[in-house]
């Protein structure tokens, strides 16, 4: 399996941590923690609305991801928040052997009502099929932490469990199982609202390419 997916296999069981009092931390559980006072340094802070992170050519069923990202109420659409997506090509992969930075990724930042929109192409699942292809997104900015949200899921892929059903349909609007719906120019379409969280999350220290600029540390996600 690539560097990508082992990368990403250290992502899965992330437990939630008391937020450190220094901009990145390192700390004895290999956890990464942001402090409030600096999430300007973080990328995407200038990004548009709507970008495309799927290059003319890509191989696999183009696909569009929009939303809304609202408040921890749940009612209060936040404009300037960004999203940080990432997703792997239709091989099940996210980057070639000997890399660990994904790629196909992007950031994109919420416009007026809290508004985006991402162009990539539908993922697969890994390689060996036996876990849901995903979408992950990852967000900060306009005064909110960095924090994940639930990958979203497809409703037609026969790997999504029942309980992962189940719970993407008790969160209402915000449920992360999405019904891909054709256009007519063959496009997929997915509508996914998110609802922030309170408070950030800490991420595993090997997990940076959130946090890097395109073309930084493209080689190797590991230093």
């Amino acid at each position: 399996m690539s560097g990508g997916n082992e990368a990403e296999r250290s992502t899965h069981g992330w437990r939630r941590a008391a937020m450190a009092t220094a901009m990145v931390i390192a700390t004895a559980g290999g956890l990464i923690a942001f402090h409030p006072g600096r999430r300007e340094v973080l990328p995407g802070h200038d990004a548009p609305s709507r970008i495309v992170i799927a290059p003319e050519g890509e191989p696999g069923q183009r696909l569009v991801i929009h939303g809304q990202v609202f408040a921890p109420d749940g009612e209060t659409a936040v404009e300037g928040v960004v999203l940080y997506v990432y997703n792997t090509g239709p091989d099940g992969r996210y980057a070639p052997p000997g890399k660990r930075v994904p790629r196909l990724r992007g950031w994109v930042r919420t416009g007026p009502e809290g508004r985006y929109e991402v162009e990539t192409i539908r993922p697969g699942s890994y390689p060996g099929g036996r876990t849901a292809a995903h979408v992950h997104v990852f967000l900060w900015g306009a005064g909110y932490e960095p924090q994940w949200t639930g990958e979203l899921l497809f409703d037609d892929d026969p790997l999504v469990s029942d309980l992962e059903h189940q719970e993407s349909r008790a969160a209402g609007r915000f449920g992360n199982v999405c019904t891909p719906e054709e256009q007519s120019d063959g496009q997929l379409s997915c509508v996914y609202d998110i609802r922030l969280k309170p408070e950030g999350d800490d991420f595993p220290s090997d997990l940076r390419h959130p946090f890097q600029s395109a073309g930084d540390g493209e080689a190797d996600d590991r230093g």
